[in-house]
């Protein structure tokens, strides 16, 4: 009797066993929702992503929350990114500076201002003027014309085959808003590159025909090259520096034609603001000695 019950009981225990271990996996999720990770909270659609929704309606395009580090503040440096903001994103950048004193032009400080806008993700509107404009000998101030601008993204890097990132941007300078240096319409057109390097750097750079003397009194039809470049690495999450050249001006015409070697740095102090900064020297004695600024960057 007894080596019944032990040998019933044993396989009661077993039957048991293997039950509750059908019954656990069964249980358990499977393995890929285990993974799932939870989604990021967008927030609301700002206005001007539903205003761009209005404008090119795109369903499939999801909103995306304001973020100044991507794809980063042009103002900064010389050449600009041929990355575009997100559809229905916006930056004001404003950038106080400052060109030293030539034999042939006076000390000038300007406020150069930016405000771009991502019609689509892949093309973005933008105005830019030097706004308030000093000259001293002869001391005379007033307001420079608006220039209005279209950037294009045409593709990202592809790393397999060692190719930049490519874009485009149109500029046409107006008559619009000018109390002085109003040299008419003038357009400019440049081809923007980007290509990721080590340790975190990244190489910019862009080509392109501008009118001649943009920015200054001129007469007739001419166009020159423009030629700018930057090396960017970033020290930290929240901190990168660049050194950067400029030949015949920048790709916004921020200052006349001059051609300039410099440094500079970026400060993010949130994921909405960054500050940044540069000095920059000319090589060439009869132009303006120096260029420096001072700006920061908002995300909307």
């Amino acid at each position: 009797m007894r080596d019944r019950f032990k040998k019933y009981s044993l396989g009661f225990f077993i039957t048991m066993a293997l039950c509750l271990g059908a019954g656990t996996s069964i249980a358990q999720p499977p393995e890929v929702a285990k993974k799932e990770e939870p989604k990021v909270d967008e927030g609301d659609p700002t206005f001007f992503y539903r205003f761009s929704q209005f404008l090119i309606p795109k369903p499939e395009v999801t909103f995306k929350k304001p973020n100044i580090r991507a794809p980063g503040p042009d103002s900064a440096n010389f050449p600009n990114s041929p990355y575009t903001l997100p559809k229905g994103m916006v930056y004001f950048e404003t950038t106080p500076s400052v060109a030293g004193k030539s034999s042939g032009n006076p000390r000038t400080y300007t406020t150069p201002t930016l405000i771009r806008y991502g019609l689509t993700d892949d093309v973005e509107f933008r105005l830019f003027t030097n706004s308030l404009t000093v000259e001293s000998v002869p001391n005379r101030a007033g307001f420079s014309p608006v220039i209005f601008d279209m950037k294009i993204h045409f593709w990202d890097e592809n790393k397999d085959l060692y190719l930049p990132a490519v874009g485009m941007e149109i500029l046409l300078q107006s008559t619009f808003g000018s109390s002085f240096l109003n040299t008419g319409v003038q357009p400019s057109v440049n081809l923007l590159f980007s290509k990721d390097l080590i340790w975190d750097t990244v190489l910019e750079a862009s080509v392109g025909l501008q009118s001649g003397d943009i920015g200054l009194p001129t007469t007739g039809d001419s166009y020159e090259m423009t030629v700018q470049g930057d090396l960017t690495t970033k020290v930290t999450e929240r901190i990168s520096l660049f050194v950067q050249t400029a030949y015949n001006g920048s790709v916004d015409p921020r200052f006349a034609n001059n051609i300039l070697v410099g440094v500079g740095g970026l400060l993010n102090l949130t994921e909405t603001i960054t500050i940044y900064g540069s000095y920059n020297a000319s090589v060439v004695k009869t132009l303006p000695p120096y260029f420096t600024n001072l700006g920061v960057a908002f995300a909307f």
